[in-house]
């Protein structure tokens, strides 16, 4: 049975969505605490439509439908969510690339990995485009993608991260993997959150401090 961990099931809390963007959220739900990624909360498909449903790229129904679906079909479930960490990871690798470059002041953006385009083909391929409020949005369905339905629609927010003005925001935690958008106006944002990373490393240099302070002779 594919159990969907909702937003209250699954805990997806304010401070594991922090990335501005919910292709940045995707990626960010592996690593934390430092520079590895050593930890996955995409536990299955189930999580997968719980984190999807939380960051908006699911209605509850579309997320119920896809998890009963997956019931049936629980080995296409299993290889949709690997094909998605690879997708995930792949985006991170070149996300972090790029904000690395903006970081010292480069210009010239990394070539994306195959993985991020070919998925980013295969969502257009199974989206239509739709009219909507005097414009045009392309738009997926649980009949037209099935299992896919959540990999399309991160793709297709992540071609919008890529072309969108927004991507000169994008920022690297100086403590974890993470990544996010710094919307601030002043000083430029260092952590993924002041509550997680930012406390951590004040914590950090405090026990530095401290442990400085005994060393010295009195």
């Amino acid at each position: 049975m594919v159990k969907l961990a909702t937003t209250r099931a699954g805990a997806w809390t304010d401070e594991e969505l922090v990335g501005g963007h919910p292709a940045l959220d995707f990626v960010n739900t592996a690593g934390g605490r430092t520079k590895a990624r050593d930890r996955d909360r995409l536990s299955g498909y189930g999580a997968l439509l719980g984190w999807a449903a939380a960051v908006g790229l699911l209605e509850a129904a579309e997320a119920a439908a896809l998890a009963r679906a997956a019931e049936v079909e629980p080995a296409q479930a299993d290889a949709l969510l690997h094909r998605a960490k690879g997708f995930r990871e792949a985006l991170h690798g070149l996300l972090t690339s790029l904000a690395s470059a903006q970081a010292q002041g480069l210009t010239d953006a990394p070539a994306p990995p195959e993985p991020v385009t070919q998925e980013i083909r295969h969502a257009l391929a199974a989206a239509e485009l739709a009219a909507r409020a005097g414009t045009y949005r392309w738009r997926l369905s649980v009949a037209g993608s099935g299992l896919r339905l959540p990999l399309h629609r991160l793709a297709l927010a992540a071609q919008d991260l890529l072309s969108g003005p927004e991507l000169a925001r994008l920022r690297s935690c100086a403590r974890c993997s993470w990544l996010f958008l710094d919307r601030g106006r002043g000083r430029p944002r260092r952590w993924c959150s002041m509550a997680a990373c930012g406390n951590r490393a004040k914590a950090a240099r405090h026990y530095a401090r401290r442990k400085q302070a005994a060393a010295e002779p009195s």
